[in-house]
């Protein structure tokens, strides 16, 4: 007889196949498209790019990534960053986290979301919190074309970015958060990412306890936090990160805990029913 796996394994082995099936095809296709002499420029992540930057090259795209990777790597030392405004400011100074983003996500592909959404049904709601180019929102927003969109970040150039590809959507919605406290949400989602955001922050308990609190009953979140203190991922996140984890286990149900023996995962949450 086969051996059910039990729910987290289940989700864990999702999780394997969707870094697998990431961007397969793209990761096939791309490199023979390039043997054959043809352009990057065909695919879809670049021709957004090229289009954002008026017509930019991807020599241009190459120098311009180049250069900004390693103006980016001076930019946290070149002045003091003494606070949480400090430490946002840095994120305004470059464009080059929209290059590195859109590059970065290219052949990213949420198969694991897309489930929780399907689960939920449709109409749902959907934030994508600390989206910066929203990839997410990029990948599932054609599949689930009825659902509303929120997404979350600072005011950065990546948040300019975001609100120019979909500018075209009214279902797509934006907000900022303030300093400290002051979290911009104030409806309830069926669905929340929140990834690759939570050790750049000055609170990431008071930022879950805020995502939690605007989870329906029976809500998905997605959430990761690196353990890895050093200049923007933030020492005053890191000293939070085991209230954080605790808090996360302790109120929801987990179906992939957030920290399996000093592993980092997409964890994956669900909000009991009431």
């Amino acid at each position: 007889m086969m051996r059910l796996l039990s729910p987290a394994r289940h989700v864990r082995l999702m999780h394997l196949r969707e870094r697998v099936r990431r961007g397969g095809r793209s990761r096939l296709v791309e490199p023979l498209v390039k043997r054959l002499g043809g352009s990057p420029g065909w695919f879809g992540w670049f021709r957004e790019l090229s289009e954002y930057y008026r017509g930019m090259t991807i020599d241009e795209f190459w120098v311009r990534y180049t250069n900004g990777r390693e103006e980016a790597k001076k930019l946290w030392g070149a002045r003091p960053r003494l606070g949480e405004a400090d430490y946002r400011a840095f994120y305004a100074e470059t464009d080059y986290f929209v290059l590195r983003q859109m590059h970065y996500h290219r052949h990213d592909a949420y198969y694991a979301v897309a489930t929780a959404m399907r689960r939920a049904g449709q109409p749902g709601a959907f934030c994508e919190y600390g989206c910066g180019v929203a990839p997410l929102t990029a990948f599932l927003r054609p599949r689930f074309p009825d659902w509303r969109y929120t997404l979350v970040d600072l005011p950065t150039p990546t948040l300019e970015f975001a609100r120019w590809r979909f500018r075209a959507h009214a279902n797509v919605e934006f907000k900022e958060p303030g300093l400290g406290s002051d979290l911009p949400l104030s409806a309830a989602y069926d669905v929340i990412t929140c990834l690759d955001v939570l050790e750049h922050v000055v609170n990431p308990l008071h930022v879950t306890r805020h995502l939690v609190e605007h989870l329906k009953p029976g809500g998905t979140l997605f959430v990761n936090f690196a353990d890895d203190a050093g200049e923007e991922n933030l020492v005053e996140a890191s000293a939070q990160r085991s209230q954080t984890i605790a808090y996360l286990d302790a109120t929801l149900r987990a179906i992939v805990p957030l920290d399996l023996g000093g592993l980092e995962f997409e964890a994956q949450y669900v909000k009991p029913a009431r």
